[in-house]
């Protein structure tokens, strides 16, 4: 037993041994892949062949050991040099598809990197739509935990492209952003950057002193490191804007500076700048010979690195300097030279023009063919694409009803648990308060419907009581006159007790008319039938009622014979707010009074007035005229008895017909009564108007 015991924890041993052992192995493989991507970057920007062996022998091991991360670093690495190699195409194959991956699997970062990959080689392209647009989607994507790498290199590349673009203005708003925000996050190098890229903008725009200023900031952060072929860079850089602002003896200082760093690196592109810039401001001071041995240095350079363009370039300089010393010092030999110059400018100038037109015929071609093909592809993938988001729907489906009825299984128990515990309290206490708030807005219902059915019913009693009853008791007292006329046959008092009669039983059907007007004002059934009703015609029936019982008082009453007007309201109420206000002018207008009748239309709605001649009403009367109250009640101009129950009414159906009713009076020159109320708008009513007819035709 105890052997046995020993073999088994001998055991156990050697396999953890073997375990961590290779987690060990592992992990100095990781390291060593990322130790290489780092050198990958280095040779990126220096020997590409060297770095392209490079990324095929990382990608191999980063596969082996499954680390898509470090297999996606490498990828994006490939895209950088071959797109630096000239082979485009193949560069934008290799990005998008570590984009597809990454937003397939998404992976946030990779995304994000991708994107400002592919954003600096299409700016480099002039393709500036969709570098911006990747930019944004990478800007979007960003969290604050991210490093400020990343956010760097998304603000200063939309500053660059819209600086490509000519939009100045947010070009320095991208670069403005970072300096403002994240200027002490950065690092020299960063700052570096920042401060030449924004210079650049303002040095476009011919601002040299902001330019000046913000190249020697960039200066002054890029000397804090030890990074040559960028102090050779912003030294070139300051010398060139020493040489567009003509300021030679600087321009020339710092120009051989740089001439000088760049020889150490040894960037022979950047060598044979510096010296045709150098040849460029001899040229300018007159200094020809000078100038002369600048222009043959760096065509001697272009040559050897063969680059046509600067070759071009130095073919034209020096075909400058020999034509300006000839023609200076009128001397055949230099023009002979400027001429041979000239003539190989043009001929390698032609070859580079046949050259470029060729390659832009080829790339249309190869755009052409990859596009047939990425049209196919697209297809492809979209019905693969097609058939991976149903199984992934079906799969989000299901998976989403097992976590919802967990949750509401979840939920419902927690519910269930908390309810039972205070189910009682709550229960009672629910119970005790809709009891009170239910009893309380009944009461407070019931009083307020109880008060205004107390005040109505005291207003009718006493207006009954005072108003009606004197009438009546009146027509009681003229009806006995009547029979004891009759019987003494006295029938000339007897016409005039039939007359007295007739007024009376007017009144009292006036007074009940208005009583049950103002009666149904006060329910809740007052709802006005709204329809076009011509005012021309209210005003004509009105006029034709009381036109006898005016001529009666010897009264001259008229209406204005204007164009008709339309207005939208209910007929009916229309014709008993006139009537009553044509009533109320003739009570309290003398003989040989006035009273006209107009309307018009003021600021877009109608409006109808009642003007007289009659006897006015009293300032401290005007406050209370349209309430209805037994002290308010007043005497005609020849004893007609007036409860002001009528213009109470005029007050409730002109607020129903939504209108507004005013009062102008002076005591002994008369009143001014207008209402004013909704104009026909057929536009606007015409279709209301239909759908109540139809209603009411239902009904």
């Amino acid at each position: 037993m105890p052997n046995r015991c020993f073999l088994f924890v001998t055991l156990f041993l050697g396999l953890t041994g073997l375990v961590c052992q290779a987690q060990d192995e592992s992990m100095d493989d990781t390291s060593a892949v990322k130790k290489q991507l780092e050198t990958l970057e280095h040779l990126t920007n220096r020997k590409l062949d060297s770095a392209l062996i490079l990324s095929h022998s990382i990608y191999q091991q980063a596969s082996a050991m499954n680390d898509q991360e470090a297999m996606w670093d490498t990828r994006l690495n490939q895209g950088s040099i071959y797109y630096e190699l000239g082979e485009k195409d193949t560069a934008y194959l290799i990005l998008n598809e570590v984009l597809e991956q990454a937003m397939e699997r998404q992976n946030r970062l990779t995304e994000i990197k991708t994107r400002i990959k592919l954003a600096f080689n299409l700016q480099e392209d002039y393709r500036f739509e969709p570098a911006v647009s990747h930019l944004i989607q990478a800007q979007r994507l960003l969290q604050d935990t991210d490093s400020m790498d990343l956010r760097f290199a998304i603000f200063n590349y939309l500053g660059i492209t819209h600086r490509k673009m000519k939009d100045y203005v947010s070009a320095l708003n991208y670069f403005g952003y970072l300096e403002e925000n994240y200027l002490y996050q950065l690092d020299h190098g960063q700052r570096f950057n920042l401060f030449m890229n924004k210079g650049n903008v303002y040095a476009v725009q011919r601002d040299y002193d902001k330019t000046e200023a913000l190249f020697n900031k960039a200066y002054h952060e890029i000397q804090q490191i030890d990074h040559p072929s960028n102090l050779a860079l912003i030294t070139y850089n300051l010398g060139a804007l020493y040489y567009r602002q003509k300021r030679y003896p600087e321009a020339e200082e710092y120009i051989q500076r740089s001439l000088d760093a760049t020889v150490q690196i040894g960037d022979q592109v950047r060598i044979e700048r510096c010296y045709r810039v150098l040849g460029t401001i001899q040229l300018d001071q007159d200094n020809y010979a000078k100038a002369e041995d600048f222009f043959l240095k760096a065509l001697e350079i272009a040559k050897t690195i063969d680059h046509k363009k600067s070759i071009l370039g130095n073919y034209k300089n020096l075909y400058l300097n020999y034509w300006s010393r000839g023609y200076e010092n009128k001397t055949v030999e230099d023009m002979d030279q400027a001429l041979t110059y000239m003539d190989l400018y043009q001929k390698l100038n032609d070859t580079l023009y046949q050259t470029e037109t060729a390659e832009k015929i080829l790339e249309l071609e190869k755009q052409y063919e990859t596009e047939k093909k990425n049209d196919q592809i697209t297809l492809l993938e979209q019905e693969n694409q097609l058939k991976q988001d149903q199984l992934y729907i079906q799969r989000t489906q299901r998976n989403f009803l097992i976590i919802f009825i967990i949750l509401v299984c979840g939920i419902l128990g927690i519910f269930i648990y908390f309810y039972s515990y205070h189910k009682k309290v709550n229960k009672l206490l629910q119970l005790q308060s809709k009891r009170i708030l239910s009893q309380r807005n009944k009461i407070s219902i019931q009083n307020e419907k109880l008060q205004q059915s107390v005040d109505t019913q005291n207003k009718l009693f006493g207006i009954i009581a005072h108003d009606l009853r004197s009438p009546l008791v009146s027509i009681s007292n003229v009806a006995k006159l009547i029979g004891f006329y009759m019987e003494d046959k006295r029938y000339d008092e007897l016409e005039k007790a039939a007359l007295m009669m007739e007024q009376k039983n007017d009144q009292v059907l006036e007074l009940t008319d208005n009583l049950l007007n103002w009666a149904k004002s006060q329910s809740d059934d007052l709802k006005p039938f709204f329809e076009p009703v011509s005012l021309k015609e209210v005003v004509e029936d009105c006029y034709e009622l009381y036109q006898p019982i005016a001529e009666g008082k010897s009264i001259h009453l008229s209406h204005a014979n204007s164009d008709d007007l339309v207005a939208w309201a209910d007929r009916n109420m229309l014709k008993t707010i006139c009537r009553n206000l044509i009533n109320n002018a003739i009570k309290f207008t003398p003989k040989d009074g006035k009273i006209n009748i107009a309307y018009r239309m003021k600021d877009e709605r109608a409006e109808l007035c009642v003007q007289d001649s009659g006897v006015g009403i009293e300032p401290e009367r005007l406050a209370i005229l349209f309430q209805v109250s037994r002290d308010k009640g007043t005497m005609g101009t020849e004893g007609e008895k007036s409860s002001g129950l009528g213009l109470a009414v005029c007050k409730e159906f002109v607020a129903a017909l939504q209108g507004t009713i005013q009062v102008e009076s002076e005591l002994g020159q008369g009143s001014r009564f207008c209402i004013q109320f909704t104009r026909f708008d057929p536009t606007i009513h015409h279709s209301k108007f239909k759908q109540k007819e139809r209603m009411s035709s239902v009904k």
